[in-house]
Order: structure tokens, then sequence, then C-alpha cells
């Protein structure tokens, strides 16, 4: 690793933990997982769930295609584009704390199977097979956005002036 600078560095990071943060679900995982949820359609544009959400679902891709995107100011910033056998989730659904990027349609119609948050959490001590890829799959994909320098994670969004807002601010 010796010349690599900071950029060449992530992006090494990036690749060795693909993998890890993105598994494809197995059929004898997805047959674990499937009645757990419900399945529904998604139109493209359709939001499945917002940044900021709390208990927000676990979504797997039967089909179809999904973009996970923040925005800021205005500017949209593409997180991960799932396909089918992928699944859309984070360590913050496990402490029911709030989504941090937003979840939307991309494709016609894309087919999901929605698994709501309390649900996993049960599941993911029970389904054995399940829950380590799970689980390793959302710390790793936390890791990854930390350090991305484009992501800009939590942000307090208040009225210009408000001392509520600052007091946060200075406590964060």
């Amino acid at each position: 690793m010796d010349g690599m600078n900071a950029e060449d560095l992530d992006e090494q990071f990036y690749r060795d933990t693909e993998s890890t943060a993105f598994p494809k679900l197995s059929d004898h995982q997805l047959a674990l997982l499937e009645p757990l949820g419900a399945r529904r359609m998604v139109r493209a544009g359709e939001l499945v769930f917002c940044a900021g959400e709390r208990n927000f679902p676990l979504v797997v891709v039967i089909s179809g295609e999904l973009e996970v995107y923040e925005s800021r100011d205005g500017i949209e910033q593409i997180l991960a584009e799932p396909l089918p056998r992928d699944f859309v989730g984070e360590v913050s659904m496990l402490n029911g704390t709030s989504a941090m990027a937003s979840l939307r349609g991309k494709a016609g119609e894309s087919e999901v199977l929605e698994i709501p948050a309390a649900k996993l959490r049960k599941a993911l001590a029970e389904l054995p097979g399940v829950g380590e890829p799970i689980v390793q799959a959302f710390i790793m994909r936390r890791q990854r956005l930390g350090r991305d320098r484009e992501f800009t994670g939590l942000r307090i969004l208040a009225n210009p002036g408000c001392q509520g807002a600052r007091h946060i601010d200075d406590f964060l």
C-alpha cells in the first residue's frame, strides 16, 4: 500500500468490502424472510421510505430496481441501486433510530418484500444463516458511509436563528 493516497485507500476499501456490504440473498434466506413481511409493487419514483423516518422496513427486492439516495440542498446523491435478491436496510433499524437515506422505485415496476423493523429485530436472533449476514451488511454499510466524503449524514434542519437547533448542534 506504499504510495497510495487517501482516495486510493478508500477505493480499495470499497472494493474489498462490496460483497460484505451488499450480499445477495439465497433462496433459503428468502424463504425464511418471506413469512415475516408482505409483498407489494413499487412504481418508478414512488417513495418506500424517507430519510429521517423511524421504524422503516427492511426491503428485499424481488424484481425490478430501487434507488437509495440522499438529497442535500436539492442535489441528489445515489448511494445504491438495489436489484433482485438485494436488501435495503441499515444499523438504525436495529435500534429504532432514523433512516439516513431515502428509498424509491427506479424500474417501471418493482416487486418488494417489506419486513417491519420490529419483526426483523426479533427474527435476526432466531433465523440461522440469515441474521449474521444481514447484521454484517448493516455494519459494513455504516462504515462505508463514514468514509464517503460526499455523504452528509446527520443534518439539523431548522429555521435560521432557532435557539433549540443551536443547542442541539452544540451538543452534537
